[in-house]
């Protein structure tokens, strides 16, 4: 890695990064805010679930949803899908300007004229987006704890900490394939409809698995598969295969990157 370079990334990325941020920190808070007027609707529970699909139930692990835990509301209301999607939007738009960026910008030649490996260049930046990646999942941790203290609710302290490892996972993993496809790819716009759709269909087969058992085999080969943000909090351990799964994915996927990054030429 190169310092410089990730110095320069930082500074570059930062007020992105805490824009993010700061939309989770917010949404925590207004979900913790929410929660305990929720949690006096005695009714709700009852009506709620009876309305919700089968296959969503089964989706979400939430066949002993129960909305009197906090849990079980943020995976529903949160962990569950606007969470990934707010993650997926963070490393799809770092990953796309990496290479592709950089080429439509006419910056990547004049960077690479200077004395600096590719690969220094490749892992400088990646190295930044996964400090990104770390921060905003445990960010969303925080802010849950800070708030959950706040408004006297009651959750899973283990359950978060063990939340920790697979979310950081599971955005690795998005972030591994959008970077695959900014170095194979010479547009960003591309990019982030390419990385965007294969998200989408990660997650539709997993959804889909829950309907057709032909789908679920299929499944294993997705990254939603392995995340089950429902199962971790309720449980409070670390899913240990499910986090080496995703992490083996985010590594394949940065790997390829980097090798054809390696022997691309970058001439426009």
């Amino acid at each position: 890695m190169n310092w410089n370079l990730i110095r320069k990334t930082i500074s570059d990325r930062w007020r992105g990064t805490a824009v993010y941020a700061g939309g989770l920190v917010a949404y925590v808070l207004m979900l913790a805010a929410l929660f305990p007027s929720v949690q006096k609707v005695g009714t709700f529970k009852k009506a709620y679930m009876k309305d919700l699909p089968e296959g969503l139930i089964k989706f979400f692990n939430l066949q002993k949803f129960d909305v009197t835990s906090f849990d079980s509301y943020m995976t529903l209301q949160f962990l569950g899908l606007l969470w990934v999607i707010v993650m997926a939007a963070f490393a799809i738009s770092f990953a796309r300007n990496m290479v592709a960026g950089e080429i439509q910008d006419g910056t990547l030649e004049l960077l690479l004229a200077q004395p600096v490996a590719r690969w220094k260049v490749m892992t400088s930046e990646g190295a930044v987006l996964l400090g990104g990646i770390i921060g905003l999942v445990a960010t969303t941790v925080v802010s849950t704890f800070a708030f959950g203290a706040a408004f006297g609710v009651k959750l899973s302290y283990s359950g978060y900490l063990a939340f920790l490892p697979l979310g950081i996972a599971l955005a690795a993993a998005i972030a591994g394939y959008s970077v695959l496809l900014s170095a194979v790819m010479r547009e960003p716009r591309r990019v982030a409809m390419a990385a965007s759709g294969l998200t989408l269909f990660f997650y539709l087969l997993h959804f889909g698995g829950m309907y057709s058992k032909v789908l679920e085999k299929f499944d294993w080969f997705g990254i939603f598969h392995y995340y089950n943000p429902q199962k971790v909090l309720s449980s409070g351990g670390v899913p240990a295969r499910d986090v080496l799964v995703l992490l083996a994915f985010a590594a394949v996927f940065f790997a390829a990157a980097l090798l054809f990054f390696q022997r691309r030429d970058i001439a426009v």
